[in-house]
């Protein structure tokens, strides 16, 4: 299975000690070099864990040299974007809504952080849904409360 991640929910997993969890649901994950740049940027900002850079199972590759900038997305958005599809991944793993909707519009299949915690508790990778989601609160990642409802029952 070809997977290729955004920033945002590298950030997100690594923020609540589960960036793991890609590895268990997707065995490997692809990031564009822009993606590893928007990491690098916030690196010491930020304090990102060391597995963000030196993990074996993510993978970094080229951004596609005929990617196109679009105003509303950012270069991680795009490359990640541009290279799922150019590659013919099976999923993206994207969490802001104006690249989930051009990501959408090129056919391709999306999920988010949500998504990927949620697919997680199924297969029981991770214990506690509620825990994972209201880490992720905790850690400015922003949810509506209908959203909590509707994803928690």
């Amino acid at each position: 299975m070809r997977v290729v991640v955004n920033s945002s929910p590298l950030i997100a997993l690594e923020r609540i000690g589960s960036l793991d969890v890609l590895k268990s649901l997707y065995g490997t994950v692809v990031r564009p070099q822009s993606v590893l740049d928007e990491l690098g940027a916030g690196r010491s900002r930020y304090n990102f864990d060391r597995a963000l850079f030196d993990t074996d199972w993510i993978l970094t590759e080229p951004d596609p040299p005929e990617m196109v900038f679009r105003k509303e997305l950012g270069a991680g958005e795009t490359a990640a974007i541009t290279l799922a599809y150019k590659t013919a991944a099976d999923l993206v793993i994207l969490d802001d809504l104006p690249a989930r909707l051009v990501a959408t519009g090129l056919g391709l299949h999306i999920t988010g952080t949500l998504g990927v915690l949620t697919a997680a508790s199924r297969l029981g990778v991770i214990k506690d849904l509620s825990s994972s989601v209201h880490a992720l609160q905790e850690h400015g990642f922003h949810l509506s409360e209908e959203l909590i409802r509707t994803l928690l029952g």
